[in-house]
């Protein structure tokens, strides 16, 4: 059976919205539930991709080659359908059970949990029909599938810029619909044609009447909570790629203040303020304000703006702008120039534009700039030096499309990016960087001492103890975060001076300093300075190494070695992230047992044997590159998320250009194979030498291009990545050229759900091995899964006679006795 222009026209489109929609439920999982919640959801979803190969294997007899359009175009239609019904009942039911938040998130996924998997079987079921339905056409059909999926990627970026969340979705439905209307048109039923371009035509109009909606602030459907709790009124919204901002409150109610860093003589300050959230946790205000500042002045009191009092008539930068409460207190205090880098465009607009008039315009401060920008890029590739660098609370709690907050690698917070920020300090500089602050056991704080007194080093500092300062202001108020700490990094010594006016300050307005060159009131502080971190770890049960950017996961401090001590649930400023790594290792766990029956159900659901003789290393090979192939990609994800600045930047670049690539390397299977003389070993051969070539050249180019532009990023990553994706993409056709050249064609349907079954488990294996590894070693784990590669395409290619030919059209349908 020959594959027609419709079946690839709907095989791309089915790739496309199904990537399209992967990435918008990190978007809305990220938004309703914790992170950690959000990833493993998203495992479902694969999982579910998976089983839907599974069950095309199982049902072999019924799906026949005179129906396999049908089929096509039905599953295609379910998944446009049940994808939107899964995500309308999710955020329909938040609060069905009055318990504690957490438990609330728990039951709602599991409600969830089950359309969410029929959406994704059902387009596991379309993709492995294409792919295994037309053996003649099949490295272009798979060309079109993976192409399709890096159109994806950028789809999801460009229409997110355009609708909110919830339009997107019918969007993705409209693509499925579409999908299956071009799959239908080689079915002989004009029934299925006319309800597949029905649901295409009524999504269509319903992303346009909900897009049109939600522009005027007025949405059908919109996310009405978040974590659990309703949202309030909310007055302004705006969606892009990597977050959902929301401006809400009455701007002209007087409030108390909510600012954990002031000082307890303003505990029960009063002020005008709008609340500016993202993905609805990580907050700020939106301060009422007056070119004159008036009434702002209890910023001067707060931990975070320690380094404007100490340091007055500075040139400064401000990692983060947010609700502009740095750029503010930086006003009150003097500063002569203030830089704001803020990478999220909306934030900008909301403050310079939407609510400028509200913020009393202090973008338009003489000496004030607000930069679109990574501030680590940005510092990278600019020759100015700054007084003072400031960051308070960057990436507290944010969503990310990478998933979970502690699973989320930060280019911020690694020794390499903290030598960056001390480079660009003129001398006398300070770095001031403010984390929360836990009253019993502060990990986090004593992870950032550590990480201050390795950089000061890889500086060339060699004795960093003069240099860093810590200040504490602790909260009184018992359901609230415990305090807030602000760790100042000096460039050269502190002086006298420096000192004493930091301790006046601190004095004044009843802060602690628990570390300077003077004092230190924690012992593991001392500890934390001089970096003895083999005595540190028999005090604080967690990981406090600094972190590179070959581990960049701060905030990831659960220690293996100490996953058993009940110290480490007990410390709730760590709880979140603690239960996020364990949320990941009981994935592991549970990827384990379906990869293992992935393989097991199907071989005791087969009742003739024969069809399974001489399989087994056609099983190793397709596990082996779905293994591969996770940990390559996921690896580079995070190698380039370093390089581009931004989880979304690194998804979208480094997924469309390894899709792309495979689908080309995929297109260049026959010339390729040809060229190699048929040799199947030879293939593999190539694309360990690509992969060799690539590990170790790739450091060197990404260092190279660290302080180019953006845009010069992307290219550069994209011209690096498109060989490496292009030699992957010759694994999978090749594969299944063996298995129809040695006559197990009957198979094919498994082999593609154990190469899915394998990428479940090699993502779950890629996040761990990098978070307590490291990125480089995942890689080379994935290249020795190609090694395994090699060695399984051996045996199968050794009984097969000839050249790797396959003639005529033989069709992938077992006799029915094979039933």
């Amino acid at each position: 059976m020959d594959a027609k222009r419709e079946t690839y026209a709907g095989l791309f489109l089915i790739a496309l919205s199904t990537l399209m929609y992967e990435i918008i439920l990190t978007r809305i999982f990220s938004i309703t539930t914790w992170y950690h919640f959000a990833f493993l959801v998203i495992s479902l979803a694969m999982l579910g991709m998976t089983a839907g190969a599974i069950i095309v294997y199982l049902m072999r007899a019924k799906l026949t080659d005179e129906n396999t359009h049908r089929y096509l175009a039905l599953s295609a239609l379910s998944f446009s359908i049940i994808s939107i019904l899964a995500v309308l009942l999710h955020i329909a039911t938040p609060l069905f059970v009055p318990l504690d938040a957490r438990t609330i998130m728990v039951t709602s996924l599991l409600v969830v949990a089950l359309p969410l998997l029929c959406a994704f079987v059902a387009s596991g079921v379309c993709v492995s029909l294409a792919l295994t339905r037309f053996p003649k056409q099949l490295h272009k059909l798979y060309a079109f599938d993976l192409v399709g999926a890096a159109l994806g990627c950028i789809a999801i970026v460009v229409s997110l810029q355009l609708l909110d969340g919830m339009s997107d979705l019918f969007l993705i439905g409209c693509i499925a619909s579409l999908s299956a209307f071009f799959f239908s048109l080689g079915v002989p039923e004009p029934k299925i044609r006319s309800a597949c371009l029905l649901s295409a035509v009524l999504l269509g109009v319903i992303t346009g009447v909900n897009g049109y909606s939600a522009s005027q602030q007025h949405p059908i459907v919109w996310v009405s909570w978040s974590k659990g709790v309703q949202a309030p009124h909310v007055v302004y919204e705006k969606w892009n790629c990597f977050s959902r901002i929301r401006v809400f409150g009455d701007p002209n109610e007087v409030k108390d203040l909510e600012e954990f860093g002031l000082s307890h003589s303003y505990r029960n300050h009063m002020g005008k303020y709008l609340s500016l959230d993202m993905d609805g946790f990580a907050g700020t205000h939106l301060y009422q304000t007056d070119n004159d500042l008036g009434g702002m002045d209890f910023l001067k009191h707060d931990v975070a703006e320690l380094a404007h009092s100490l340091k007055p008539h500075s040139d400064v930068m401000i990692m983060g702008v947010g609700g502009g409460k740095d750029i503010l207190g930086a006003l009150l205090l003097k500063q002569t120039s203030i830089t704001g880098v803020e990478i999220n465009d909306n934030t900008i607009n909301v403050l310079s534009s939407v609510y400028g008039d509200y913020t009393g315009h202090i973008d338009r401060h003489p000496g004030v700039a607000l930069i679109n920008d990574e501030a680590r890029s940005f510092l990278t590739r600019s020759n100015r030096k700054f007084d003072v660098i400031q960051a308070t609370l960057v990436d507290t709690w944010a969503a990310s499309s990478s998933g979970a907050y502690s699973l989320t690698e930060n280019s911020l917070y690694t020794t390499d990016a903290w030598a960056i920020f001390l480079n660009h300090l003129n001398d006398g500089g300070m770095l001031s960087m403010s984390r929360w602050y836990g009253k019993n056991m502060p990990a986090e704080i004593y992870r950032l001492v550590v990480l201050a007194a390795e950089s000061l080093k890889k500086i060339g500092i060699s004795d960093p103890v003069d240099h860093i300062a810590l200040v504490r202001l602790q909260n009184p108020v018992v359901d609230q975060p415990d305090g807030l700490g602000t760790i100042l990094v000096s460039k050269t010594k502190f002086t006298s001076a420096e000192l004493d006016a930091l301790e006046a300050k601190c004095k004044a307005d009843g802060f602690e300093i628990m570390l300077s060159p003077r004092e230190c009131h924690d012992p593991n502080l001392k500890l934390a300075v001089n970096e003895d971190i083999s005595e540190l770890s028999q005090h604080v049960p967690f990981d406090v190494t600094a972190s590179t950017d070959d581990r960049p996961f701060f905030f990831q401090n659960l220690s293996l070695s100490h996953i058993f001590d009940p110290r480490v649930y007990e410390e709730s400023r760590n709880a979140n992230n603690v239960m996020a790594s364990i949320s990941l290792i009981v994935a592991m766990i549970a990827v384990s047992f379906f990869f293992i029956y992935c393989i097991r159900l199907p071989l005791l659901m087969t009742k003739d044997r024969s069809v399974l003789k001489e399989t087994k290393s056609l099983f190793v090979y397709f596990a082996s590159i779905g293994l591969g192939f996770m940990l390559v990609e996921l690896s580079q994800i995070q190698r380039f998320n370093i390089t581009l600045g931004h989880p979304i930047y690194a998804i979208s670049v480094v997924l469309f250009t390894l899709l792309l690539g495979t689908g080309i390397g995929s297109m260049l299977f026959e010339k390729v194979l040809a060229a190699v003389k048929g040799n199947p070993t030879s293939v593999i051969v190539v694309l360990l030498v690509v992969a060799i070539g690539f590990g170790l050249v790739t450091p060197l180019v990404t260092t190279a291009f660290a302080g180019a532009s953006t845009p010069v990023r992307i290219f550069m990553s994209g011209v690096v990545l498109l060989p490496l994706g292009m030699v992957l993409g010759l694994a999978f056709p090749l594969g299944m050229r063996l298995a129809f050249a040695s006559d197990h064609a009957a198979v094919t349907p498994w082999l593609w759900g154990i190469n899915g079954a394998a990428s479940v488990f090699g993502s779950v294996l890629a996040t761990l091995i990098s978070m307590f590894v490291g990125i480089s070693t995942t890689y080379w784990v994935g290249v020795g899964f190609y090694i395994i590669t090699a060695l399984a395409c051996a045996p199968v290619s050794a009984g097969i006679p000839g050249k790797m030919e396959l003639l005529g059209s033989p069709s992938v349908q077992p006799d029915a006795s094979h039933s």
